[in-house]
């Protein structure tokens, strides 16, 4: 017989991703975030409720580490099947499945109803205890750790929420071959100083401290979003920080020419030698040590690596210049702090073949990626 449970009645779900204090309903926010479950059951369902204006969002359905659904929310509250099994298998043979929903599409700042909600799951079955992963894993980003391009084919340039992609999606693989658990804060477009066109509201330091402050005044805002994020809910031994992609690319026609669009004035433009000016680039290194030492302050005992270079400029000016800034922002930091637990990674950049939608990284680049840092996480664990 099915048996309906909260979130808050299940003894051994694991939530993941920063949310409320308040699980009843569960808000589920970022890329990544979701819930996990082992469970010994014939059916598993949940009810969900969600919104949204203009970004429709989706989610992952993974089980036993195989991606087993991938849908959209429609409006409203629904309930939909996860799993159900074989009539004909006895109830002494059902197994343990680990189930784990994830939403896959980013918070959607410019859509003010932007909701994902689990209110209950429902099945005939009995819950087991997760197992504690062997390492915990903090990543910040924009739309290279949001997923973007991760789904849909090649030629697809519409910017539309379906193309974002949870598992496909080089934080998840790094999680998956280290048996860690992770939590994402990311969001496509934008910076740590700026976004792709230059706008400085656009940066994810300033939304650190909060739950997911970026999200604008409506529907998701009203859940609780808007307030501190209590970081002793997730302790990582890692903070992985992918961020400059967007804001080198300020520089570039495609930011002129998506500022102009926006109607915004953007100030960042290339000197005479095709390379960032020297002013804004001391603004960028010290607005890299800045958000350093305030994760530091954050995270005292994790380990702080800050990587870039899956999608570069098409500039051998600016390929160069904006890793020195970042590498140097790191070396000043450890230099003046005595902190000797952060370090700069180049990740392998994205070749002709391994490109998704929107000219972002498909699989083949994240799996690279993700191997590449998993190598590097190792390495590091060990010093």
């Amino acid at each position: 017989m099915l048996k309906e449970y909260k979130p808050s009645e299940i003894e051994f779900l694991k939530v993941h991703g920063r949310t409320t204090a308040k699980k009843d309903p569960l808000n589920l926010y970022w890329t990544g975030s979701g819930i996990e479950m082992n469970v010994k059951a014939f059916e598993v369902r949940i009810r969900y409720h969600a919104d949204y204006v203009a970004f429709e969002p989706w989610i992952d359905v993974v089980i036993g580490g195989v991606r087993f659904q991938k849908l959209p929310l429609e409006k409203g509250t629904h309930e939909i099947s996860i799993w159900r099994g074989s009539m004909f298998t006895p109830a002494k043979d059902v197994p343990v499945r680990n189930i784990k929903i994830i939403r896959d599409t980013p918070a959607m700042p410019g859509d003010p109803n932007t909701l994902v909600q689990i209110e209950a799951i429902i099945t005939d079955g009995t819950f087991e205890k997760v197992e504690e992963p062997k390492l915990r894993i903090e990543f910040i980003g924009d739309s290279i750790t949001s997923g973007e391009g991760g789904m849909g084919p090649v030629t697809e340039q519409d910017w539309v929420s379906g193309i974002f992609d949870a598992v496909n999606n080089y934080g998840y693989l790094t999680a998956e071959a280290l048996g860690a658990d992770y939590e994402s804060f990311s969001q496509s477009g934008f910076g740590y100083m700026w976004n792709w066109y230059g706008n400085q509201n656009d940066s994810l330091p300033k939304y650190y401290d909060q739950i997911c402050g970026l999200l604008p005044k409506g529907k998701a805002a009203d859940t609780g979003a808007l307030e501190p994020y209590n970081f002793s809910d997730f302790v990582p031994d890692f903070v992985v920080i992918n961020l400059g992609t967007n804001d080198v690319g300020a520089y570039s026609e495609n930011g002129h020419e998506s500022a102009k669009a926006m109607k915004f004035e953007n100030k960042h433009v290339l000197d005479e030698n095709g390379a960032i000016p020297s002013e804004d680039v001391e603004v960028l290194r010290k607005g890299a040590i800045d958000f350093i030492t305030h994760i530091r302050e954050k995270r005292p005992n994790a380990k702080i690596l800050w990587v870039y270079g899956m999608l570069l400029q098409n500039s051998e000016v600016l390929d160069k210049q904006m890793p020195e800034i970042l590498s140097g922002a790191v070396d000043d930091y450890v230099k003046a702090s005595g902190d000797e637990n952060v370090w700069y990674f180049q990740l392998p950049v994205t070749l002709e073949g391994e490109f998704g939608a929107k000219f972002h990284p498909g699989l083949p680049a994240h799996k690279k990626a993700a191997e590449a840092l998993a190598e590097k996480i190792t390495e590091l664990r060990n010093l």
